[in-house]
Parts: structure tokens; C-alpha cells; sequence
């Protein structure tokens, strides 16, 4: 089968739902792949799957994404993106295309979308954030896109959502049912090896990218409760130092550990943190995306065996994943910095607390996260008797 993938997450080795689409795609032999990158512009050379043609459908110029135009410039993309299946064709040429994969983000999906209904091919809807309700306009504004984006949702061949709250929510919306298609591991993870640890201040590590402002408020919370028990807070991803600054994260105890690679980032993570911190958002008006979304980092977080304490409302998918696997996770459920300190010191002075919760997580991932049971879901989607790997 030639699998064309089309859509705005760029597929490249980096983080959150990039990631999940190069671990998605990477068994797929290259000679039958074909990526079309979306209005998000383009992803690493470095970092793209080996072998694989991409192509893009970058607009220009980009950088009015960037301005105080943004708002108008995103809305236009939105209106006319169905509009720019010719260009997907063109990037795609002679070469035979049987079946379209999209992710629902941003706006390229519609032109993915848009294309194969012209072409009579199987679209493929991915779902890994609650997309339809990402920065909404007007109350028209989320009846258009209920309208358009429902219609694709249940003319698609398959609808492969993030959690089983997604799917249930969209069912309940949208009139059709969709499969559960959560985070998976790499091809090939393993558990680091086990270190002993350094003399050095309790240290609690976050990975991942800040995206809604409640995220940036929990982590806030987590440094002064760092600050207050003595310890160190370290963030990995994009987050420069400058940014982090803007969002008020200036205490001498946060440091900035920028991006590492995806070969070295579970050693890196191993040797540096005693603890993992897994922030959702309190904020009333981001809870619905907490409710649906599933956090991609837990299924490497899990991998390390470090004890992860979640920062968020019970209602959000993680506590509910915590919950449904012996309490795998330490819970804070309240937006609290005096009861997340007391939380982070009871780790910090009880080595067998730590590891208990680190063995239950490890062992409740290795369960739920497995490369070749969300390959296998991939497949059955696809409509073929087995996975590709």
C-alpha cells in the first residue's frame, strides 16, 4: 500500500505529537511513503525518517503567522485551505497514492481532506489533540467548525483519537465512532540502566513543550515548590531561557536544559532527575482539552522508572490513566504550591516511595504504551491483516 501522509505535525524525531507520527511511520518501507508538510512549515533534515520523500505546502510568507496580522492571516488559511488539494497533487505527481493519513491539527488536514475526496482514496483521521476547539473566534466560528470538521470526521475510513474520552466525546458530537490509538513507545525502547544518584540537591525534570497558559502557570507552581523544599526544577524541550523568563520562570533554582536528542534524552533524563513532573492544566477554560488529550511524555516517562508526580484536576486523562493502574502516579489534584512542596518532599526523603511508584508506572506503561500493539491498531485501521513492522 502507498500511504500518503498530509497534514501540519511535522513527522520528524522531536516531541509530542511529531514524535508519535515518526514512531507511527517508521516501519513503513520509504519506497511507499510519501510526506506533504503542511502551513506549519518544514520539519529537521535531520531528524525526518530516512529514505522517505517530503514535500511542503508552506505558504508565504510564513512570518505573518508571527505578526499582529496572525489573526487574520490564520484565518484566511482556515477558509480556502479544502481549496489547495491541486497543490497536494502537484507535490504528490504521478506517483500512486491508495490511501491518506492525516493528524486534525491546524489547517492542512482540510487540504489533505479535500484531496482525497477528489481522488475517491481512504482518508485516515488522526486525532491527537482536541483540535476544534483550539482558538476559537466567535460561538460561528465553532458552529463552522463543528459543521466542516464533523463532516470530515465521519466520512473518513477511520477516526483514530488520543484517548477513550476523546473518542467518546466525539461520537456523542460528531456521530461516529472512533477508535483509541494512545502515545506508544520507540520500536526499540528499553529502560535505562539503572544509576546511582549524585550528591546534588532533589531534582524534579519536565519534558515537553509549553503550549497553554495553565501549563505555564503549574510549572511556576512546581519551581517555587522546589525552591521551598531545597530543591531543583529542570526543564527539557524547546523553552529557551529567554521564554522562560517571559512566563515567570526566573528562580535560581529552574534550570533551562533546552533540547536534547532523542537517542540521548532517557539517559539524559536518567542521569539528571530523581523525579518527573506531569502538569495539566486548572485553568477552567483549557479543562476540556485536559479532559481529552492524552500526554504523550508519560509514555517515556514511564520508560525511566523515576517516580511521576501529576500536577492537574482529577478529572484529566492521566489521573484517570493513574487511577484505572494502582495509582501509578503521585497525585496533587488541587492548584496548591504548599501541597505539591509536601508532596515533592515526601519523595525527595523516602527512596522506597520513589521506587515503588517508579516500578508501578514502568510496569503499567509497558503495558499500555507497546510499539507493536499501536502498530497493530495502525494496521487493523488501514484495513490490512497485520502491522508493518
Amino acid at each position: 500500500m502507498n500511504l500518503l501522509y498530509c497534514g501540519c505535525a511535522p513527522v520528524e524525531r522531536s516531541c509530542h505529537g511529531s514524535l508519535f507520527l515518526y514512531r507511527l511511520l517508521e516501519s513503513w518501507p520509504a519506497e511507499n511513503l510519501r510526506i506533504v508538510e503542511g502551513y506549519l512549515g518544514p520539519s529537521d533534515p535531520a531528524r525526518r525518517l530516512p529514505g522517505v520523500r517530503y514535500a511542503g505546502l508552506t505558504r508565504k510568507p510564513p512570518r505573518l503567522q508571527f505578526t499582529r496580522f496572525a489573526p487574520y492571516f490564520e484565518a484566511a488559511v482556515e477558509r480556502f485551505a479544502p481549496y489547495d488539494a491541486p497543490r497536494v497533487q502537484r507535490r504528490v505527481g504521478d506517483w500512486r497514492v491508495d490511501a491518506v493519513v492525516t493528524v486534525g491539527q491546524h489547517h492542512s488536514w482540510r487540504a489533505a481532506a479535500a484531496f482525497a475526496a477528489r481522488r475517491g482514496l481512504p482518508l485516515h483521521l488522526i486525532m491527537h489533540d482536541d483540535w476544534p476547539r483550539t482558538a476559537l473566534r466567535n460561538a460561528a466560528h465553532e458552529r463552522a467548525r463543528d459543521r466542516y470538521f464533523g463532516e470530515a470526521y465521519r466520512n473518513a475510513a477511520s477516526r483514530l483519537c488520543i484517548s477513550a474520552r476523546m473518542a467518546e466525546d466525539y461520537a456523542a458530537r460528531y456521530g461516529a465512532p472512533g477508535d483509541v490509538l494512545p502515545p506508544f513507545r520507540a520500536r526499540e525502547a528499553t529502560p535505562p540502566s539503572p544509576q546511582a544518584r549524585p550528591e546534588r540537591p532533589f531534582t524534579l525534570a519536565f519534558a515537553g513543550s509549553v503550549h497553554w497558559p495553565g501549563l505555564a502557570a503549574a510549572l511556576r507552581d512546581a519551581a517555587a515548590a522546589m525552591a521551598a523544599i531545597g530543591g531543583r526544577l529542570l526543564i527539557f524541550g524547546p523553552l529557551s531561557a529567554a521564554a522562560a523568563r517571559s512566563i515567570g520562570l526566573c528562580d535560581a533554582s529552574t534550570i533551562i536544559g533546552g533540547m536534547i536528542a532523542g537517542q540521548d534524552f532517557l539517559a539524559e533524563l536518567t542521569a539528571r532527575a530523581d523525579a518527573l513532573f506531569l502538569p495539566f492544566s486548572f485553568f477552567e477554560n483549557e479543562r476540556r482539552a485536559m479532559r481529552l488529550s492524552f500526554p504523550s511524555k508519560l509514555v517515556d516517562y514511564t520508560l525511566t522508572r523515576l517516580p511521576i508526580i501529576l500536577y492537574g484536576p482529577p478529572d484529566c486523562t492521566a489521573a484517570e490513566w493513574s487511577r484505572a493502574n494502582g495509582d501509578a502516579l503521585l497525585h496533587v489534584e488541587t492548584p496548591d504550591v504548599a501541597a505539591l512542596a509536601a508532596a515533592l518532599a515526601a519523595l525527595a526523603r523516602d527512596p522506597l516511595l520513589r521506587q515503588r511508584l517508579g516500578e508501578t508506572a514502568g510496569a503499567a506503561g509497558d503495558r499500555d504504551f507497546s510499539y507493536r500493539s499501536a502498530q497493530a491498531k495502525f494496521a487493523a485501521a488501514l484495513g490490512l491483516g497485520e502491522a508493518q513492522c
